[in-house]
């Protein structure tokens, strides 16, 4: 074998694994997307809340509107009281409390208001905090180096200037020692 041929088999060779790269990151994306749970939520957010807030009311319990025992038993015991068969003192434990002042309900528009900012206020001051810690990180980042410029981005070479030498995932030339 003369050196073209070898040289023709190496290139050939990294092709081969440049590929194989190729296609195990290839496979490696696809089942990372496979296994990736906020993907539905990324691309129908609409039905994602939807199922959230669906959710939400048929988990959380409703308000119980039972009436406590003592004050479904106070109208049986006053009506013992007056007959006499119990003493009027044990009546006037029995007597229903008396209701509070029933304070105004707020109207619909200021509770959807105040429904609506407890929803958004979470998102303004997660995006508030990721904006501080930017910039935090930007003023650490030029004091520690004051007179630094951002880096530039190299063009990737042309195929004009890359050498004709090896390959990117190519190896250097194993020897193998010849026992003799």
């Amino acid at each position: 074998m003369n050196t073209d041929e070898i040289d023709d088999i190496r290139r050939q060779m990294a092709l081969i694994r440049r590929d194989i790269h190729v296609d195990v990151s290839d496979v490696v994306d696809v089942v990372g997307e496979a296994f990736d749970w906020r993907a539905p939520i990324r691309n129908h957010p609409y039905v994602a809340l939807g199922a959230g807030l669906l959710a939400g009311y048929l988990l959380v319990p409703r308000k119980k509107t039972a009436t406590p025992p003592a004050r479904r038993a106070a109208p049986a015991v006053l009506a013992a009281a007056a007959n006499g068969a119990i003493p009027r003192s044990l009546a006037a434990r029995a007597e229903p409390p008396r209701a509070a002042k029933a304070e105004p309900s707020k109207p619909a528009g200021r509770r959807l208001l105040g429904w609506v900012g407890g929803m958004i206020w979470p998102l303004v001051n997660q995006s508030i905090q990721s904006y501080a810690a930017m910039w935090l990180e930007d003023q650490i980042k030029q004091q520690m180096n004051p007179d630094r410029r951002p880096p530039e981005e190299p063009a990737p070479p042309s195929s004009a200037e890359r050498s004709a030498g090896p390959y990117p995932y190519d190896v250097a030339p194993v020897r193998i020692a010849r026992w003799g």
